[in-house]
């Protein structure tokens, strides 16, 4: 229901089978459907997040991916959570369905999230987050891959803006096959925690003007 839940914003990261053609079908039965479309060159899950965000109008955003893992039913749960006067729900998977290494090895990575940052958060990788529209357009988002959603919590931590968590639903991947390889997408995910981090750290300390 457009009127009610507002746009569907939908980021076309140069797909090369009918992805376009389904997404201009779906517009003419769907005028709050929103398309932004990387035309010459595939940008990677941050880009196509961030120019989603940018496209977006709404007072608030709620971030899904398209892969069937998550349930927009579960949505009212992270409105609820806005009524406590916070700037982001951030989403946590109660149960991640997944092999049991990518398991673990997620779970080992949010541990050093909680140390290296001094957040309490359980899942800040969890892609299903709703944020003030205001905040979250404001944002810089600088990752392309999977760190982004990571990214996004901890900045709007250091940032001073109140987040709150609420649970929701995880399910198997419906369509599609993950490209992430786990031992290299952990060290990159390790790299660019340090990385944020010092750069957090000159944020604070004003020697950089913004993050």
């Amino acid at each position: 229901n457009g009127a009610k839940w507002g746009e569907i914003v939908v980021t076309n990261d140069c797909s090369k089978d009918a992805t376009g053609e389904i997404l201009s079908r779906l517009q003419g039965s769907m005028p709050n459907l929103v398309v932004v479309t990387h035309l010459h060159k595939n940008l990677g899950y941050g880009s196509a997040l961030s120019d989603a965000i940018d496209a977006s109008r709404g007072e608030g955003v709620a971030t899904i991916d398209s892969d069937g893992q998550f349930d927009p039913g579960d949505l009212p749960s992270l409105l609820e959570k806005t009524g406590e006067g916070v700037d982001c729900v951030a989403g946590y998977r109660m149960k991640k369905k997944d092999s049991l290494l990518r398991v673990i090895a997620d779970r080992g990575l949010n541990m050093i999230v909680r140390v290296l940052f001094g957040i309490s958060h359980r899942d800040t990788n969890c892609a299903f987050k709703l944020i003030r529209g205001d905040v979250i357009r404001g944002l810089t988002i600088e990752t392309n891959g999977f760190q982004t959603p990571t990214e996004i919590v901890l900045k709007l931590n250091a940032l001073g803006y109140r987040l709150a968590e609420a649970g929701v639903t995880h399910r198997a991947r419906e369509e599609g096959k993950s490209k992430l390889k786990v031992v290299k997408t952990s060290m990159e995910f390790l790299r660019f925690l340090f990385y944020l981090r010092g750069k957090i750290n000159l944020y604070r300390r004003g020697i950089l003007a913004k993050l």
